[in-house]
This record gives structure tokens, sequence and C-alpha cells, in this order.
């Protein structure tokens, strides 16, 4: 789909007037600007709000090519992903505390405040990249490209099931000090792991993608990953309330904060949330077209 065909939301306009406010604030604080003011205290919200004000920015951008977006028609939606984001990541960090990857700073001391930002920061991961992914759909990235048909047997699948099973289960059982060197394997895992059962049920699939010869959301998605880990790294510099890496690997060579080759895990880390939510919505609807 090409041009632009519609207004752009006025909710777009206020997400690019927040992103910018915020970005003055990190400016300020990083170089002392009026000093007498305590510009960390904004920057502690930084990722969060960012990311919301991207959000409001995409999804506004894609209803100005195509007419419809996920908070002008599928507002129930967007519940749904920002519920299951949190709940997804919550996953994640019961795996961070076996095997550690990253640890937060400079977190507020009140316990009530610290869980509300995690829940606002964390349901932003899955609506983060579905709408990226689809802003490149928009705009029919990679619709050119093409792979061999892969031809899915019942033992095929089962194989991926079960190496996936040991790929989330086996790291963190492992000796203390390896642990920290196998996130690649969480970071794939539960993509094998579903994948099959979202093909078995009819659900959207990129298994049945590769049946077909066609890659395309696959590379859309790894895109998506991309951009917001080039986004999630660049605005947790600046914060004052952070995450940093902890885990062994590329310690030595980074993109801002982040060892360059865990940057590399954003990508099958796309196609891990898009299998994950598309398993559990499965157990509610068949409709395949909740999005992506």
């Amino acid at each position: 789909m090409n041009g632009y065909r519609h207004r752009f939301p006025r909710y777009g306009t206020v997400g690019l007037i927040v992103l910018l406010l915020m970005e003055t604030a990190i400016f300020c604080a990083q170089t002392g600007v009026f000093p007498d003011f305590s510009w960390w205290q904004i920057t502690t919200v930084a990722t969060p709000v960012c990311w919301w004000a991207y959000i409001l920015i995409i999804d506004a951008w894609i209803y100005q090519r195509r007419g419809t977006s996920l908070l002008t028609a599928r507002r129930g939606s967007l519940v749904i992903q920002c519920i299951l984001s949190i709940i997804f990541w919550c996953l994640f960090e019961a795996y961070n505390r076996v095997m550690p990857g990253w640890r937060y700073i400079n977190l507020p001391a009140d316990l009530s405040a610290r869980f509300l930002g995690y829940a606002i920061a964390f349901a932003t991961i899955m609506p983060g990249m579905f709408l990226t992914c689809e802003l490149f759909q928009s705009y029919d990235a990679f619709e050119r490209a093409w792979m061999p048909r892969v031809r899915w047997s019942r033992g095929g699948l089962v194989g991926s099931a079960v190496m996936g099973a040991l790929f989330v289960l086996v790291p963190p059982f492992m000796p203390t000090p390896a642990r920290g060197y196998l996130w690649a394997f969480v970071w794939m895992g539960w993509f094998f792991l579903l994948e099959p059962f979202n093909y078995w049920r009819g659900m959207p699939s990129i298994y049945r993608d590769w049946q077909q010869g066609d890659p395309s959301r696959m590379l859309q998605l790894f895109a998506a990953g991309a951009v917001c880990g080039l986004l999630w790294e660049f605005w947790n510099m600046w914060a004052y309330t952070k995450w940093v890496y902890i885990f062994p690997l590329g310690q030595n060579v980074k993109y801002f904060q982040m060892p360059l080759v865990g940057f590399l895990g954003f990508l099958p880390f796309a196609l891990e949330y898009f299998t994950m939510f598309h398993f559990v919505a499965s157990f509610f609807t068949r409709d395949d077209k909740l999005g992506l």
C-alpha cells in the first residue's frame, strides 16, 4: 500500500510532543542545563514514557497509511497485548533470577511505585514490536522475499516441540557458571516449542509461512525486533532508572550498554512474542486476523 490516504490522528501528534519533551529532559539531565532542577526525577520514567509516545506515533502512522489501526479499530486486542506482554516478560524475569542476564538500577524505594512502573513498562513490549511490524507491512516490506518450501511432517513438528522444550527447560538447571551463556536457547526455545501448536491449531504461524515459501512475515518481525532493540537501548542509556547487562558474553563490544552479541537476541525475541501471543489466543478464538 503506497502513499498517505488519511489524516494523521491527533494522538500521534500528542505522542510526538511527549517524546520531544522527554528527550529534552534527558538532554538537560545529561548536560547539566538548569542545574537547580532535578531532571533525574523526570528521567526515572524516561523509558516507559518514550515507549508509550512511540506507540501513539507508530499507530497514528499506520492509520494514516491504512485508515485503520490498533488504537482506532482493535482496542480490545491492544488490552490483551498489554496484559500478555506483562505476563510473558515476567516469565523472562523469572529466568533472569536463576541465570542473571541484566539487573535494574536506581529503582524507586517504594515497592508499590516500583511494581506499577514495571507493569507500565512491560506492557509496551508486545504492542511496540507488533505495531512496528505492522508499519513494515503497510509498506509491503519484504513481500517479494522467497524461500524454499518447507514440508512439515508430523515427526518434524514433534521434533521442533521437543527441541523447544529442551531449550526452555534445561538452561536454568545447568551449573551456575554456564547459565549466563545460554540465553540464546531461551530466546529461541519458546518459538520452537509453540510454533507446532499454532500450526496444528490453524493460528497465524511462521511455520505455515515457511510451508508456503513465504519468509516475509518472519523478516518483518526480525526488522521490528531490530528497530525496537535499537530504541530500547538508546532510551535506556540516558534514563536514570534503567537496566544494565551482566551476562558474560561480549561485554567489551557494546551498543550503548548492551553487548553487541546480545543485540542479536532481539530478532528471535520478536518471533517468540508473536508465537506466544497466538498460542494463548488459540485457546479463546480461531480468528486469524488478530493482528500480524
